[in-house]
């Protein structure tokens, strides 16, 4: 039971977080996800400290603090046993950081890490979550052009002499108001 309640407690700090981050207050975002995860870690609640590790590093990456976000992914990345598309989600924000450091190839390994991990889980799909399928193919389509980099690295063209786009896909609590 009293795990139950303190993973009531997280997702309403979560919650917070999530509306404060879509109504565009960045203090009352941090402050909610910070609450949120001071308490998975006091209550010993890995499951929920690598959720909001998600979540925190993918806003803190949003916003430009690169390594405030790396060290989010990474600490998610850290516990063992966590939900597929909690762990998949880690890998493809950290991925995405890497290539905005220029960091290609430790990305792209990445992306085929995680694709790999929803195709060993699920490899017809028709069993997968909808958003499962959805993270998996922005994650191929990631790596795909990835390896174009990586390719023209490969050919001896100069690291800034390419321009990378990355197309970012909102998380789903990321809804905006109207």
């Amino acid at each position: 039971m009293v795990h139950e309640e303190a993973d009531q407690q997280v997702r309403l700090w979560l919650q917070l977080a999530h509306e404060a981050y879509s109504d565009r207050q960045m203090l009352r975002t941090l402050h909610y996800f910070q609450r949120a995860l001071d308490y998975a870690q006091e209550k010993g609640q890995d499951l929920d400290i690598a959720l909001i590790c998600r979540d925190l590093g993918y806003v803190c990456a949003r916003e430009g603090s690169l390594d405030k976000a790396l060290a989010y992914f990474d600490q998610g990345l850290t516990i063992n046993g966590v939900e597929l598309s909690v762990r998949t989600g880690l890998m493809a924000n950290k991925a995405s950081v890497l290539v905005s450091l220029g960091a290609y190839r430790p990305a792209l390994e990445l992306l085929e890490k995680s694709s790999g991990l929803i195709r060993s889980k699920y490899p017809e799909f028709a069993n997968a979550p909808s958003q499962l399928v959805h993270s998996y193919a922005a994650i191929v389509q990631m790596a795909d052009g990835l390896r174009k980099v990586v390719g023209l690295l490969d050919m001896g063209v100069r690291a800034d002499r390419i321009q990378v786009d990355i197309k970012r896909h909102e998380p789903p609590w990321l809804s905006r108001k109207e």
